[in-house]
């Protein structure tokens, strides 16, 4: 990167709950960015997100904030429920846009994303974070020199809490909230096309969605991948995510397990289990895979180039249309085609 490229851009940020404001946090110890607004539906919360990381400018009307204060990027942190109008006004308007995972509640949403990023030469980028975690990101190397030879099979496994499904059941489900992060990171891996699921879950609780979820998925190769969700560990589980990955070869095997990610206490109220990788804060700081994914995005956009195949909005719609394959299949319980 050369002495002029580097310069400091104009952000603003779509959407100011939690997860906003942990965006917030991280754009704010960003060098190259400026973040100078803040959206959200409730003045309550963009006065709280502005208060908090001394954002100069709020409103509650996103199409203001696009079409204010200089801004060039914005990051659309809204539930998916709610990408589709602020993505599209921004990208019509000009500017680079990340989005949060799930790109969108449907494929038509997406598609029409998709079509209006590729009319602009701005960064259209959909967040799937599990490519920026060290341990995921090591795998693909490893894939990509051959060290495990050709990939036959794939597994993973992206267990929470049971309070998770709790908050998302209303419109969600942990095949499509859970399973979306590990089918984007395999596709990420191989480039290959799912035509074929089988999906069954288990409703235990009684909510809207079910709490477990198992699928496997035939590539158009003839490999084979099969991936476990859950919203039902215990409401006391120590950590985070008990989230797992094995990927066989024809000559070797890469194991991820991250349900500890190396880091245990032991204090009076028992083991707890820190997150370590995915966004710890440090020294006042948000790193680990989130931090780098923010960065990597606000250096594309600074750059106006989106280097590694990265956040692509058409392998997030692909994943998106695979995980809603498999919720067909669990409802109607039986082989899904693509």
């Amino acid at each position: 990167m050369s002495e002029k490229d580097y310069r400091r851009v104009k952000w603003g940020l779509i959407g100011a709950g939690d997860f906003g404001l942990i965006y917030a946090q991280i754009l704010k110890q960003l060098p190259n960015v400026e973040l100078v607004s803040v959206y959200s539906r409730t003045e309550k919360n963009a006065q709280r997100a502005a208060k908090q990381f001394s954002i100069e400018k709020l409103y509650t009307d996103y199409n203001e904030l696009i079409g204010s204060d200089g801004v060039e990027a914005v990051a659309v942190v809204t539930d998916e429920h709610h990408h589709h109008e602020p993505v599209m006004a921004a990208l019509k308007a000009g500017k680079h846009v990340i989005v949060e995972k799930p790109i969108a509640p449907s494929l038509k949403e997406a598609d029409e994303m998709i079509a209006q990023g590729k009319k602009t030469d701005k960064i259209f980028a959909v967040a799937h974070i599990v490519p920026f975690h060290t341990h995921y990101a090591i795998a693909k190397a490893e894939i990509d020199k051959g060290s495990i030879g050709d990939v036959v099979a794939m597994y993973a496994r992206r267990n929470a809490a049971s309070f998770w499904g709790e908050k998302l059941q209303d419109h969600s489900s942990a095949i499509y909230d859970e399973m979306i992060h590990d089918m984007e990171c395999m596709l990420w891996y191989t480039g290959w096309k799912v035509k074929r699921v089988y999906a069954q879950t288990k409703n235990v609780r009684g909510m809207k969605k079910p709490d477990v979820c198992w699928a496997m998925f035939t590539f158009e190769n003839g490999s084979i991948a099969t991936l476990e969700a859950n919203w039902y560990l215990p409401a006391n589980t120590p950590y985070l995510i008990d989230a797992q990955m094995e990927i066989h070869g024809t000559e070797g095997m890469l194991y991820i397990d991250l349900s500890d990610q190396g880091l245990r206490v032991n204090d009076k109220n028992g083991w707890r289990f820190p997150d370590a990788t995915w966004w710890p804060e440090q020294m006042g700081r948000v790193e680990g895979a989130l931090g780098d994914e923010i960065r990597y995005f606000a250096d594309a956009v600074m750059i106006g180039e989106l280097p590694g195949g990265l956040g692509d909005p058409q392998r997030a719609r692909d994943a998106l249309e695979i995980v809603m394959a498999a919720e067909k299949s669990a409802e109607k319980g039986e082989i899904v085609e693509l």
